[in-house]
């Protein structure tokens, strides 16, 4: 998982599969809409929200294989400046996406790895300052699907973990964590 949360905020900052403008009013003053992702971050708010501002600010991607899939979800709050922002990522993974149905709760630590797991990361970004990351250490937390429309391809649910930057030993709460109406696309 260490070396998996930077290259997932490389891709999201980079490019993305799934985007959504259905939440934001305008650039400068987005709303919390019917697409959002939230959390609070050592108590601190987190808020992604569709915005058109050169970079996906939510994303979400479902693939499958006949013996796994993985779903991965993330939601970067931009600061004032596109240049600096945060982002938090939800990783899910099992053996099969019919497992993942309304209701569906997943609890670190996983007592069935075969069934689903999930994983989550956090990173502060500024263009050009250090690549700092944390990761979830799979010992708590938990991710709960509210409702998924696998035709529609959108879900929601709640989530909270813990997450450590492995170089300073830094820990961060995730807590109250929500995703909401999120589209997923499908690789």
């Amino acid at each position: 998982m260490r070396y998996f949360i930077p290259l997932l905020l490389s891709m999201v900052f980079i490019a993305c599969s799934s985007d959504d403008d259905s939440g934001s009013t305008d650039d400068d003053n987005p709303v919390l809409g019917d697409s959002f992702i939230t959390a609070k971050i050592n108590g601190d708010d987190f808020q992604a929200v569709p915005m058109d501002r050169g970079v996906p600010t939510i994303s979400a991607a479902l693939s499958e294989s006949p013996a796994f899939f993985s779903l991965v979800i993330s939601g970067i709050d931009l600061f004032d400046d596109i240049t600096e922002g945060e982002a938090i990522i939800i990783a899910m993974a099992g053996s099969s996406f019919d497992l993942v149905t309304e209701g569906a709760q997943v609890n670190n630590p996983v007592d069935n790895p075969l069934e689903l797991t999930f994983g989550g990361g956090y990173a502060p970004y500024e263009t050009g300052g250090p690549n700092v990351d944390f990761d979830t250490d799979g010992s708590s937390g938990f991710l709960r699907i509210t409702t998924i429309d696998k035709e529609a391809q959108t879900i929601s649910g709640e989530f909270e973990f813990s997450v450590e930057n492995s170089d300073t030993g830094e820990v961060l709460q995730i807590t109250e964590g929500v995703f909401n109406n999120i589209d997923y696309g499908v690789n």
